[in-house]
């Protein structure tokens, strides 16, 4: 047989229901959120320029922010590295006048982590 209560604690144990559920959901996105900005880090070390491996080397992830309702991850290029990222992305001009390629290993990295962030998420929703 159901566990009974009364109508007068209905709305109590509704909150309370939603806010085990909220604190589950949201520990499994702030895992999800982790583990994609590692992958994120990875893709883009093994996809970075290997010139000298400098550029490589200094790719990283740190948590910047966590809340009881979130987490946020930010990748970003070490010092003194990072004057790179827009020169190896975007192209330039090289000594002898010609143009460098550019390399967009970082937007594809992107558009990849995003679509895996979101699909992941939708399942630990939806599952």
């Amino acid at each position: 047989m159901a566990n009974s209560i009364k109508i007068s604690s209905l709305e109590k144990e509704i909150q309370n229901t939603l806010n085990m559920y909220h604190s589950d959901i949201v520990e499994q996105v702030k895992n999800v959120t982790k583990e994609v900005a590692n992958e994120l880090g990875k893709n883009t070390k093994r996809d970075a320029p290997k010139r000298t491996g400098e550029y490589k080397k200094s790719i990283a992830i740190k948590k910047t922010n966590e809340t009881s309702r979130g987490i946020t991850y930010t990748w970003y290029v070490k010092d003194p590295e990072y004057r790179l990222s827009h020169l190896i992305a975007k192209g330039h001009k090289l000594k002898n006048g010609r143009q460098s390629k550019k390399n967009d290993f970082i937007e594809k990295n992107e558009k990849i982590a995003i679509e895996t962030y979101e699909k992941r998420v939708k399942e630990v929703i939806e599952g």
